[in-house]
């Protein structure tokens, strides 16, 4: 290896003496191409030998060339070879060149030297960069057909690495595009998708194989309007550039999506490898094409394509960012277009130069209907130009381009269309006989066929008409009747126009074209396969331009003509080709698991009227042997039985078609999962309302957990909750059996389920009457309390005169801790002595008698206040003054529920909830304080000053959802009905006297509907009606007796 002195240039010479004169370069796996310096003198060519190793059963190679290159292929990429090289003179031949080589260590040396270039290692060869912060936008469009194979594709991307390497790659400097195009192009990455050099380098070696046809013109749309639209990073100031690489001919039109874009001033380099078409790639490339079109014979060569190519990339890109830093002045344009002389085939342009005349001018004109652009080159010195063989009645686009030594300046532009076909004149008759006649006529321009209409009415004979086809403008016309009126007719039949083909796919296309005339009876549409299995024709009414063809066979050139018919005849026919589409695979793979062992596929059926058969394969991916499926072409899903849990699995399919064509195969990959429950399902933290379940989760991904419970007495009220960990179950009644069953929800499914059962604490609860003393047996110790029975339920009532101090220490009641969710209940009623100042009730303070929980009443406002001090430690208010509650202040007796949880509070009234009101979490109550009953709350202290009221029942229990019915005495709403006419005489009324005593039992007795009650009051009510009893409670008691009678009592005394 030699390196040139600071030059940048490199040298690579075999020193063995017969190799010295053989280049060798590797082709392909299998293809070696070799070269030699020629030898003087006069020979007859030269003989190859490559000859493998001896004892090797492979045949040795021999071929003959006058030329000194030879390739040869189907070597071994591993075996050694012996290759000789002789001159042939005459009948002698003399070995001139003898080399040994093994074609992979051939590329394992070539790619060590790339290694090296690219490294610029001391010693080496120093990499080019190109040192620019021009903004240019660069699209690298990659042919992905068939025809290049996954070996070949892996050359073009270290091709492409090795070709953008040298420039600057940033948001603000180089952005580089990749599409990738075969039946249809794909976008592989947009220009603002990597914003440094690395990036785009890993992402060229991530780059997938595509395959399919080859559709450069498609390709060249998809970049103008997917890759270089603003969204996608292309800059509006920024050159832009197109790298087309391709190894073959476009399957449709190339040149006129190529031309759009040159006209927007985007550049187009095209490159071609092995079976590319050179014509296509001029004419899809930029001006200058010695400096736009590149092709080489095979893959391997593209790297001798990298050093010149980087170059010239790199020119064209500081020769804009110089233009735009100096201010570019645009150059001089020609002006003053004119088109004259327009015929149905060709029209005159003339126009005048600029001051500066160019080099050259370039003059595009195509169809404005769309069409094959045309080009035409001219010394910058000409000003005129005719252009000839155009097609009759059509519009054209002209453009003018002047061409300076280095821009291209803008063109100057025209339209116009062309006339339509003219049609035959001067009809001459000569050459007269009794059975003939010969007629010419002077030729219609671009007519290619002529057509001659006679028609005769002798007399008494019945008329006849003779058509003759003709390409000249003569004819003789043979066997007439003598003494016949002749009508001659010359015609000529213009063929259909604008012949076009869209909407293809694999099994149809649509073909267009336009009418020559509305004269048009009909179309007839021909086509043929190329190798001639599938043929036919279509006939199309006259005022319709366009038809689609099918059934036709996929991925197949069809040959196709169009003829119109005319009333005279059918013109001569318009043709042109196009290639079907290859069969589309199934697409929008869906893998579902099911229960059991087994998967659901799904896919979405693109063409499914033409599919056959499905054919799905499915293995692990640690290589099992394979399962397969046939599957109905009119079904679109499968189910795939007997699988392993948490296996990875690839599953394949595929379709065929009805003109039996394989679709592209393909894959997803797909885990499966056991689906396992969760385990170790206990209960633990039982409360009156509460259960808190804990279970050890399953393998594989969970969603969430599924719980179910309900009371094991009653399995129609169960819940079912979704939730995403541990949880504790709430608002559960009292000392109940629970049943709570327990599942999994995977993203494949729901597991099976575990259960378990568990049971609620029983009600705490705190009978503050009995915490007091307040019952038969202790109140006489109490200085400043009364009792008296309770008429009807056998309970005593308690009076609690005013400043009677009942205050006990929270730690005496064995109260150590508030429950959050709770439940004060209370029976009393207040006195005519009770203050119109707010009382507490009953009320729980911390040592400093401070109040931290308890219900209020207030007289003055008629309203009940409950309070507590909640989570955040603020003291909380809930106040309910409805008319209802009014009715505690009217001196009879009310039962009252304040049910408290975590968001809400409840009010009960006599069994009937009253309202219902937000309210935040209870905190931490102390309960080193003190418990109060009847405290006034203007007070403070151990000596302070206590409401007269007459309690009956005061309770604390745990749990704010209990039912009102769950404490003593008060076991159903007959009770509870009861105790709202539950009456206690005052200690200090002293009535002795019957006739106020007799009359009110009696009405109280009436207010109910029992059979035992309504006897006895009847009596003591005419009992005290007799003894002349005047008060208002015997005109009530004769007034209960009398509605009570009225609601059919059969008492005598009530009828009485």
């Amino acid at each position: 290896v030699k390196s040139g002195d600071n030059k940048g240039m490199c040298s690579f010479f075999f020193l063995s003496p017969w190799s010295g004169r053989l280049k060798l370069t590797v082709l392909s796996e299998d293809r070696l191409q070799m070269k030699w310096k020629e030898t003087e003198g006069n020979i007859n060519g030269y003989k190859v030998r490559v000859k493998p190793m001896a004892g090797d059963s492979e045949q040795e190679v021999m071929l003959k060339t006058k030329t000194p290159k030879a390739t040869v292929g189907g070597l071994s990429p591993t075996k050694e070879y012996t290759l000789q090289v002789y001159v042939l003179n005459g009948s002698q031949e003399a070995l001139f060149a003898k080399r040994k080589f093994v074609i992979e260590d051939l590329k394992n040396a070539s790619q060590t030297r790339n290694n090296r270039r690219n490294s610029g290692a001391p010693g080496g060869c120093t990499a080019f960069q190109c040192n620019t912060s021009a903004m240019t936008d660069i699209i690298l469009l990659v042919d992905g057909s068939w025809s290049i194979g996954r070996n070949n594709f892996k050359l073009i991307k270290e091709f492409l690495s090795n070709l953008i390497s040298p420039f600057s790659i940033a948001q603000d400097k180089i952005r580089v595009g990749l599409s990738q195009y075969s039946s249809d192009p794909r976008t592989e990455w947009d220009l603002s998708t990597h914003s440094t050099r690395d990036q785009v380098l890993e992402a060229m070696r991530n780059l997938r194989y595509k395959g399919g046809n080859t559709f450069t013109g498609l390709a060249l749309t998809h970049v103008l309007e997917q890759n270089l639209k603003a969204d996608a990073g292309a800059r509006l100031e920024a050159v832009k550039l197109v790298i087309l690489l391709t190894d073959g001919k476009s399957q449709d039109d190339a040149n006129l999506a190529a031309q759009t874009l040159k006209n927007l001033g985007i550049e187009i380099f095209a490159i071609g490898v092995k079976n590319a078409d050179e014509a296509e790639l001029k004419q899809v490339a930029s001006e200058p094409l010695e400096l736009t079109v590149y092709n080489v014979l095979d893959f391997p060569l593209l790297s001798s394509l990298v050093g010149k190519l980087t170059r010239v990339l790199c020119t064209r890109i500081k020769e804009k960012s110089n233009k735009e830093n100096a201010g570019e002045v645009k150059p001089p344009h020609p002006t003053d277009l004119k088109i004259s002389a327009v015929t149905s085939k060709s029209m005159y342009l003339t126009w005048s130069p600029p001051p500066r005349p160019p080099k050259k001018y370039r003059i595009v004109y195509y169809p404005s209907k769309g069409g094959i652009h045309k080009e035409v080159l001219l010394d910058g010195a000409v000003s005129s130009l005719r252009l000839s063989n155009l097609t009759s009645h059509t519009e054209y686009l002209v453009s003018v381009f002047p061409i300076y030594d280095t821009v291209v300046g803008d063109g100057l532009r025209g339209v116009t269309s062309t006339l339509p076909l003219s049609s035959p004149r001067s009809l001459r008759v000569s050459e007269l006989s009794h059975n003939s006649i010969r007629l010419s006529w002077k030729a219609a321009q671009g007519a290619t066929q002529y057509l001659v209409l006679c028609s005769a009415a002798p007399d008494g004979a019945e008329d006849y008409t003779m058509e003759v086809k003709v390409a000249q403008p003569e004819v003789l016309l043979e066997g007439l009747s003598p003494m016949l009126s002749l009508t001659v007719v010359a015609v000529a039949l213009s063929p259909p126009r604008y012949l076009s083909f869209s909407e293809l796919s694999h099994a149809s296309v649509r073909v267009s074209w336009e009418a020559a005339s509305p004269a048009v009876k009909a179309h007839h549409v021909t086509y043929v396969s190329s190798r001639g299995s599938n043929a036919g024709e279509v006939e199309v009414p006259g005022t319709e331009t366009s038809t689609v063809l099918r059934p036709l066979s996929s991925l197949t050139q069809y040959f196709i003509s169009v003829r119109s018919t005319y009333d005279e005849g059918d013109s001569f026919p318009i043709t042109g080709n196009v290639t079907t589409l290859k069969v589309p695979p199934p697409r929008a793979l869906k893998v579902t698991e099911l229960s059991g062992n087994s998967l659901r596929l799904q896919w979405e059926a693109v063409a499914a009227s033409d599919v056959v058969v499905y054919q799905i394969k499915w293995s692990t991916v640690g290589g099992e042997k394979p399962q397969e499926l046939s599957i109905a072409g009119n079904v679109a899903s499968a189910v795939l039985p007997d699988l392993q849990k948490n296996t990875d699995y690839k599953i394949s399919i595929w379709a065929y078609y009805k003109d039996g064509a394989r679709s592209d195969t393909v894959s997803v990959q797909h885990r499966t999962n056991s689906r396992s429950p969760p385990t170790n399902l206990f209960i633990d933290s039982e409360t009156p309302t509460s259960l808190q379940l804990h279970w050890t989760p399953p393998d594989g991904r969970v969603q969430h957990y599924k719980i179910t419970y309900s009371p094991v007495s009653d399995a129609g009220a169960q819940q079912t909750v979704s939730l995403y960990n541990s949880v504790t179950l709430q608002s559960l009644l009292p000392d109940r059996a629970y049943k709570v069953i327990l599942s999994a929800i995977h993203y494949t499914g729901e597991s099976e389920s575990t259960s378990t059962t568990g049971r609620t604490g029983k009600c705490i609860r705190f009978d503050m009457m009995e915490v007091f003393g307040l019952v038969e047996k202790e109140y006489a110790s109490i200085k400043g309390v009364a009792m008296e029975p309770f008429i009807f339920s056998g309970s005593r009532t308690f009076t609690l005169f005013r400043d009677t101090q009942l205050t006990l220490r929270t730690s005496d009641v064995h109260l150590f801790a508030i429950p959050p969710e709770h439940t004060i209940s209370i029976l009393l009623r207040l006195l005519p002595e009770t203050p119109k100042e707010p009382f507490a009730v009953w009320q729980i303070t911390d040592e400093d008698f401070q109040p931290l929980l308890g219900v209020n009443l207030d007289p003055s406002k008629k309203s009940l206040t409950y309070f507590n001090h909640d989570y955040k430690a603020d003291l909380q208010e809930v106040s309910f003054d409805q008319q209802e509650v009014k009715k505690i202040f009217y001196g009879s007796f009310h039962k009252v529920h304040v049910a408290v949880s975590h968001f809400k509070i409840q009010l009960y009234l006599d069994c009937k909830k009253i309202a219902e009101k937000p309210i935040n979490a209870v905190g931490s109550i102390s309960t080193a304080g003190f418990i109060m009953l009847g405290k006034v709350t203007r007070t403070r202290g151990p000596r302070s000053g206590s409401a007269s009221v007459s309690p009956q029942r005061c309770v604390l229990s745990e749990g704010g959802g209990a039912s009102i019915w769950s404490w003593r005495g008060w076991a159903d709403g007959e009770e509870c009905r009861l105790a709202s006419f539950s009456l206690r005489m005052p200690p200090n009324a002293a009535v002795t006297h019957g006739r106020v005593l007799i009359p009110l039992i009696s009405a109280i007795l009436m207010s109910f509907p029992s059979a035992v009650f309504l006897p006895l009051a009847s009596y003591l009510c005419l009992r005290s009606a007799i003894r002349g009893s005047s008060t208002n409670v015997s005109r009530r008691c004769l007034r209960l007796a009398a509605s009570s009678g009225d609601r059919g009592s059969t008492d005598p005394a009530l009828k009485c």
